[in-house]
């Protein structure tokens, strides 16, 4: 359980109000000590996002000026015996209102940096490798529910789908001593602001992306990036290793799988160890549900069952090992992922159509932000990634 007593170097104390890091906080989630979590923000806001809170936490939403109104700890439902996590934009309201719990007899503290640091927080996990690699690592950015890779072999690196920023990527570099070769994104993405175009231009390498995603999904305008085709049957080499390219559309027209060997497929956003990825982000369910079964039923009739699906989402730490990091077997998933059990196109269509759900109004803009149409300054990329991904069909993955 998290105590007023914490190490140094894991709080700080800015007048009197203790403080917890993004990443410190995490590790106290992960290891399921109970905790709750009070989101200062106004509803509308935390409707946009916010942190989830595993079984054996509790949640609450109490706007600042309602909380700083409340002269006992009884009006805010807030246990006292508990330790209390508050969350605000950028970490300031939420010392204010620590400060306020705390004087009224609960043990609160104030999230260093707030949601905009919990949504950056990128942490490494080591996935032990598939045959062709020397190193994996799984780049996981907690708060979307996003997995970038760092792919190592021979002394070089291919990073695939990272982030905006680049931090916790070059750190694998640097603590490695290899060789960056190329990055590449699976797709365009949606929910997030890829960092690959500027990681490959600071790397000086190339930065791979299929043709067909370089541009815009809703009115046709070519996008403005400089790239190397991602197209089907080309190799990405890696070292003495070579990443073979599939064709997978259906989340995007562009979208593609990397894979090595029959051990290993990096997905993207095509599939997921628990869906798929969901084909009406451009309004365009069926036409691009149609090539999202294509893409289905080819793993369905040439992947071999033993196939390590490593995906660049998930729904919910529950899909995580003993390990922290995600991924699935393909002869497993074929069993429990909803979207691999249809035996008809007609069936899988209206099963599209049954789970459809608004697209967050975001996602046009952070695609236009991804093919260089338009710009964000860092505090409107903040507002534009916050909340977990919204990727998958039937349920965010």
């Amino acid at each position: 359980m998290m105590t007023t007593d914490l190490p140094p170097d894991n709080t700080s104390r800015a007048g009197t109000v203790p403080e917890i890091t993004p990443g410190d906080f995490l590790g106290i989630v992960e290891r399921g000590d109970p905790v709750q979590v009070l989101d200062v923000r106004a509803p509308a806001r935390v409707a946009g996002g916010r942190i989830e809170v595993l079984p054996g936490g509790m949640f609450h939403n109490i706007p600042g000026s309602l909380l700083l109104s409340c002269s006992s700890l009884g009006e805010t439902g807030i246990d006292a015996l508990a330790p209390v996590v508050v969350v605000c934009g950028h970490g300031n309201d939420s010392r204010l209102c620590a400060a306020h719990l705390n004087r009224l007899g609960a043990r609160a503290f104030s999230l260093r940096g707030g949601m905009a640091s919990w949504m950056a927080l990128a942490v490494h996990r080591e996935i032990r490798p598939p045959s062709g690699l020397a190193r994996l690592v799984q780049v996981d950015r907690v708060g979307k529910g996003s997995l970038g890779y760092v792919l190592l072999r021979s002394g070089e690196a291919l990073i695939l789908d990272p982030g905006r920023d680049h931090a916790a990527f070059l750190e694998v570099l640097e603590g490695s001593g290899v060789k960056p070769v190329a990055v590449a994104d699976t797709h365009v993405h949606a929910d997030y602001i890829s960092g690959g175009p500027s990681l490959a231009r600071a790397l000086g390498v190339p930065y791979f992306l299929h043709p067909a995603d370089a541009v815009s999904p809703y009115d046709g305008t070519p996008g403005r990036l400089d790239f190397q085709p991602l197209t089907e049957g080309i190799s990405l080499p890696v070292g003495t290793s070579l990443l073979r390219v599939a064709h997978t559309p259906g989340h995007s027209p562009g979208s593609v799988t990397l894979t090595i060997g029959d051990d290993a497929a990096f997905t993207g956003d095509f599939l997921f160890v628990g869906s798929v990825g969901r084909p009406d982000i451009a309004d365009r369910a069926m036409e691009w549900g149609g090539d999202l079964w294509r893409s289905i039923q080819r793993v369905k009739n040439s992947w071999p069952p033993g196939m390590r699906i490593f995906p660049a989402h998930y729904a919910s730490a529950a899909e995580r090992d003993a390990l922290g990091t995600v991924s699935g077997l393909l002869r497993e998933m074929l069993v429990s992922n909803p979207s691999l059990g249809f035996t008809r196109e007609s069936e899988f269509l209206s099963w599209v159509g049954a789970n459809a759900r608004a697209v967050p109004p975001a996602y046009r803009t952070i695609k236009e932000i991804n093919l260089a149409l338009v710009s964000a300054s860092d505090d409107e990329a903040d507002v534009l990634e916050a909340g977990k991904n919204e990727c998958a069909l039937g349920a965010p993955s």
